[in-house]
């Protein structure tokens, strides 16, 4: 009897964080640049290499990455081509301190391999890596 009953709490905790958590289910439903997806106007982060663990996306811009500021380790450009299309990633909040540009389409899957811009300001040089707090859309 107990075993059924813990059986039946465990399906319906399942269910309910099925019905109820939205950031389990968007995480699982966004796309990587290795799928076969639209552009879907957003700037992707992901906490672990290789677009794995998904931090959170953007369509406009942030002076703050909130949870993903300084732990995404992954990035995607995945905004609509056009005016506008590419971003400038900062090292500091409100679009302060170092930049590199991360033109339309474009995708890092694994941002120890890329640093900001030299001569740009705090950060200049540092990587990408667990680095970037904020963002900014902008023509390159």
């Amino acid at each position: 009897m107990r075993t059924k009953r813990m059986t039946a709490l465990v399906a319906a905790a399942i269910t309910a964080a099925t019905l109820f958590n939205a950031p389990v289910a968007q995480a699982e439903e966004v796309g990587s640049p290795t799928a076969a997806s639209a552009a879907d106007g957003r700037l992707h982060a992901y906490h672990g290499f290789d677009y794995k663990n998904y931090c959170g996306s953007w369509e406009g811009n942030s002076s703050h990455w909130g949870s993903c500021r300084n732990t995404t380790s992954s990035l995607w450009n995945n905004g609509y081509p056009g005016n506008l299309d590419d971003v400038r990633v900062y090292w500091g909040l409100n679009h302060s301190g170092a930049h590199r540009g991360v033109r339309n389409g474009m995708a890092f899957a694994n941002l120890s391999h890329w640093y900001f811009d030299a001569d740009t300001g705090a950060g200049s040089g540092q990587t990408l890596n667990n680095n970037i707090s904020s963002h900014m859309w902008i023509n390159l």
